[in-house]
């Protein structure tokens, strides 16, 4: 059973990890800055931001797991990048956000 962690945690959990990674795989959007149409599609939108913040804590768990070996990592990091060209390709489209975002959501966890 996950459980969930507090913002703190999580947030040195990202730092950690991404200076494993690049930080184009593991970054979480930052709505205050201007970013991409899918970006602001994805900041105006509580749902999508939940979708987002999964997506992100399930990748940051994966890369920092000591017990996944480093070729299912970089599978996961090669998917990692490959899922943020879809949501980029969806543009302000809600739909298409909520479904390649939902997707990787469930699919991200297969790798555990």
């Amino acid at each position: 059973m996950r459980h969930p962690i507090a913002p703190t945690a999580f947030a040195a959990l990202l730092l950690a990890a991404a200076a494993a990674t690049p930080a184009t795989a593991i970054e979480t959007i930052d709505c205050s800055r201007d970013r991409s149409p899918a970006e602001r599609t994805i900041c105006s939108s509580q749902r999508l931001q939940v979708l987002d913040a999964q997506v992100t804590e399930s990748y940051a768990d994966i890369m920092l797991d000591s017990h996944i070996k480093g070729s299912v990592k970089h599978a996961v990091h090669e998917s990692q990048l490959d899922f943020l060209k879809r949501r980029e390709a969806c543009g302000r489209d809600v739909e298409c956000l909520t479904e390649v975002m939902g997707r990787r959501s469930t699919r991200i966890n297969y790798y555990r």
